[in-house]
């Protein structure tokens, strides 16, 4: 029974990894959409790609940095290899599936070079796909994206710098799109 119990809820990971994946991609294109087909110039901070993803994902939720970490974000969460990190808040989004979405800016021109193999990125997106909900671990249902000219890349994918079976779990998002599921 517990083995048919984990199976399912990696199973129920996998598609909420798989719908944020599909809603922060959507919205991506459509902010290009409407900025003449790229990112370039339109952020310089963290808020404002709160302020930018807020307008292009339906019924968004904005959770600000003063308000009870609990309610909207971890104040620490595991690495695969078990390891505890403490997370540094700020605001984030809640998407009305309960996924949290925290920004961290890079280049306003969208050349950073952080964690990524090429001058492509803009900015970082750290998803917990089901909120504070447990399991609370990297490679389980927390995973960063990279904002960049060539679109939303999971880490892991092959224009970053992290292995997909890297030991602390950042990697793993790239095999949840190639695999379809959490084997490990």
């Amino acid at each position: 029974m517990p083995s048919l119990i984990n199976r399912t809820q990696k199973q129920e990971l996998v598609a909420q990894y798989k719908k944020v994946y599909s809603v922060i991609s959507q919205a991506y294109l459509m902010i290009l959409n409407d900025n003449g087909g790229s990112f370039d110039g339109l952020a310089n901070s963290d808020n404002d790609y709160i302020d930018i993803f807020s307008k292009y994902i339906k019924d968004v939720k904005v959770c600000k940095t003063n308000e009870e970490v609990t309610k909207c974000y971890l104040d620490s969460y595991k690495h695969l290899d078990g390891g505890v990190v403490n997370t540094d808040v700020g605001t984030i989004l809640t998407t009305p599936d309960g996924a949290t979405l925290r920004f961290n800016h890079s280049s306003s021109a969208c050349t950073g070079t952080t964690e990524l193999k090429e001058p492509i990125g803009c900015g970082r997106i750290r998803v917990d796909v089901n909120g504070v909900k447990k399991p609370n671990t990297v490679g389980y249902d927390i995973f960063d994206f990279y904002i960049t000219q060539k679109g939303i890349l999971p880490r892991g994918h092959e224009d970053t710098l992290t292995s997909e079976d890297h030991y602390s779990g950042w990697g793993r998002g790239i095999t949840i799109l190639t695999k379809g599921k959490i084997d490990y």
